[in-house]
């Protein structure tokens, strides 16, 4: 179940006044006792009582301003998140493997955490497929690259709130590669593995591997070097991520994207995209996000590999 919760009916007036107040668009100041008492149909004395409770347990602070109304003068995130009875914020990643996608994940929870807000994380391959979850309530944060939120975000600010984290924080840079034999194969057209489920692996593809010059197999983009291995494949464009057996101990080899149309879309699409419900309380958190700490962090992914090629980088063959 995703931080959205239930229906008002199924909860407390004080977990109801508590995602009032996570509410994305809640401006500082208290709907009116009247306002609380049509919303949830209950009398004054129970909405004050509600007003109490979340006081007397430092979830906010309140002022009153006469005709203004009344005011908070601070949240503290965990126990509003706590009285509003929420579930822990769900994220959902691609598929396993990247190491940038678990550093963001990972930076992601451990700013939530600060505020006392619990984190679950998910797995699901095709950006189009976890845009789908969110639609679909299953999800609270859906990461993208650049390249597939620009591709299927509607320009529609009361749908989708979208924080980018900067260029190289989902690709970093030198991570798309091409991978092929040592000895690769000559005299004949040769077969490039392309995965339909993911957009940026579609247009990496034909811009390194122009159609006219390849013959083109579906191929999982993370199984890659394992299809290249099986001669299923003769090459084709990769994320590098970690495993167990050396590239060159199976007559594997990598070398970086030449095509400069490839070479040029694979920096317009590093930038990794955290995509929510316009509605849903979790924006509240984002916003609040320490997105600098974050972007740090996606550096240190690059540091590690300096931005250049292993011989020895691991795959996967299971």
């Amino acid at each position: 179940m995703s931080a959205k919760g239930e229906k008002s009916e199924n909860i407390s007036p004080e977990a109801f006044i508590a995602r009032d107040i996570l509410s994305p668009g809640f401006s500082g100041r208290l709907a009116t006792t009247s306002q609380y008492q049509e919303r949830l149909g209950i009398g004054s004395g129970t909405v004050q009582k509600a007003l109490h409770e979340l006081r007397q347990n430092g979830a906010v602070e309140l002022v009153s301003r006469g005709h203004q109304g009344t005011w908070i003068t601070r949240r503290d995130f965990d126990r509003l998140w706590d009285m509003a009875r929420l579930p822990p914020v769900h994220i959902l990643l691609p598929s396993r493997g990247s190491q940038e996608a678990t550093v963001v994940a990972g930076g992601l929870s451990l700013q939530f955490q600060e505020w006392g807000v619990g984190t679950t994380i998910g797995y699901m391959r095709g950006a189009r497929s976890r845009l789908e979850a969110l639609d679909q309530g299953q999800t609270d944060v859906v990461l993208l690259s650049s390249g597939s939120a620009s591709l299927l975000l509607p320009d529609d600010p009361d749908r989708y709130v979208k924080i980018s984290l900067g260029v190289g924080s989902y690709y970093c840079p030198g991570s798309l590669v091409v991978v092929e034999k040592i000895a690769p194969a000559t005299g004949r057209r040769r077969k490039i593995g392309i995965d339909f489920h993911s957009n940026d692996h579609q247009r990496l593809t034909r811009a390194q591997f122009p159609a006219e010059l390849h013959d083109y197999v579906e191929t999982d983009f993370t199984l890659l070097p394992r299809a290249v291995f099986l001669n299923e494949i003769d090459s084709g464009v990769w994320h590098q991520e970690e495993s167990l057996i050396p590239l060159d101990k199976v007559g594997l080899s990598l070398r970086p994207l030449d095509e400069p149309e490839a070479v040029e879309m694979a920096e317009q699409i590093s930038a990794a995209v955290l995509v929510a419900a316009q509605d849903s309380p979790v924006v509240t958190l984002l916003r609040e996000l320490d997105r600098q700490h974050l972007q740090k962090l996606c550096a240190t992914v690059d540091e590690k590999t300096g931005g250049k090629l292993s011989g020895n980088l691991a795959i996967r063959f299971d």
